[in-house]
């Protein structure tokens, strides 16, 4: 599975911390690069996001990262099968 340097609009707002009609009309007003349509919903260039929020894309990449398996240690937390310390 090819990793994929874009994001959804919904996950591209919910990251910069607004909707996702409003990161839209703010990128296109802007004439912002890195808003691809190849779908129905607009896909967010990492790199664009980064930009935004001032960061380098590696550290955005890291952050989101961590979320991921913040996410996933949260999942086994009440998980009857495992012990607390196994799921982390």
């Amino acid at each position: 599975m090819a990793t994929s340097l874009t994001l959804n609009l919904t996950t591209s707002a919910s990251i910069v911390g607004t909707q996702p009609d409003v990161l839209l009309q703010f990128l296109t007003q802007r004439n912002i690069p890195g808003v691809l349509f190849f779908s129905d919903e607009p896909q967010v260039s990492i790199f664009t996001l980064a930009q935004l929020l001032n960061t380098q894309p590696e550290i955005l990449l890291d952050w989101l990262e961590d979320e991921a398996l913040g996410e996933l240690i949260e999942e086994v937390d009440d998980d009857e099968w495992f012990e607390e310390e196994d799921g982390k």
